[in-house]
């Protein structure tokens, strides 16, 4: 079983680095599973291209750094990475490690019985390592509730924690559909497949807010969020795959 790591980045090259040497690579090597990580670093300046590619130079060969776009978005950047992953399923998170990597250890038993294997952070035995701050539980709690009334995703309690495994054919299917780039990209995903009856599996996760991350909170108030909530919505027949087109 081949898994390719994509891990989107955004000006946190020192952090990823250390994290890769101290963490990932060691969780990884010890998890039993072929893997390779490519990084996406769209829009991080030249400085912090370059301290990545210094520093990748003695990490070793499986991981690489993806030619770097000047294109907006999380979403991106995770939509090419898939785009560009090869074997049998491909596992996004975050540099900062905000979602512990152990969740991997429960989903790695799985591999080959679902579609989707979705960490969260709402699941029963998921973990908070820290209490979260009151406006960052309420922004919480008011896009949840918003996402569920609005898309009936069942499947899934929190559908913006950022670990989430998809066997590939269907990440690359599933990612010729999106059309948001932003951090709704998340809700696009489960909801194409929700849509066409893909097979998702929830699982607990240990949680940490990382006070740098470039995503504030577990979804912005921002504009741009909401605003993507409604065209996912408004679009739900492009998501819906025509006869022939569901990846068995």
């Amino acid at each position: 079983m081949k898994v390719s790591i994509v891990i989107p980045s955004y000006n946190q090259s020192e952090k990823l680095l250390k994290n890769l040497k101290e963490k990932i690579l060691p969780f990884f090597d010890a998890s039993g599973v072929t893997y390779s990580i490519l990084i996406e670093a769209d829009r991080s300046s030249k400085e912090q291209i370059a301290l990545l590619q210094e520093g990748l130079l003695s990490l070793p060969g499986q991981v690489k750094l993806d030619r770097v776009e000047d294109k907006k978005g999380k979403g991106w950047a995770v939509k090419k990475g898939i785009l560009h992953s090869e074997g049998d399923y491909v596992l996004f998170f975050d540099a900062d490690l905000s979602t512990d990597l152990s969740v991997f250890t429960l989903m790695k038993k799985d591999l080959g019985k679902f579609d989707a294997l979705v960490a969260s952070r709402d699941a029963k035995g998921s973990v908070y390592s820290k209490k979260q701050p009151f406006k960052r539980r309420l922004t919480h709690w008011g896009a949840k509730t918003l996402i569920r009334w609005m898309f009936r995703i069942k499947e899934v309690h929190d559908t913006q924690c950022g670990f989430k495994a998809f066997r590939l054919p269907v990440a690359k299917a599933m990612v010729e559909k999106q059309l948001t780039m932003g951090s709704a990209f998340d809700v696009e995903y489960l909801y194409f497949l929700h849509l066409n009856g893909y097979s998702i599996q929830e699982y607990p996760a240990i949680w940490e807010d990382d006070p740098d991350s470039t995503l504030q909170g577990v979804v912005s108030s921002s504009k741009r969020f909401y605003k993507d909530l409604r065209a996912i919505k408004k679009n739900k027949k492009h998501y819906l795959e025509k006869e022939g087109e569901h990846v068995d």
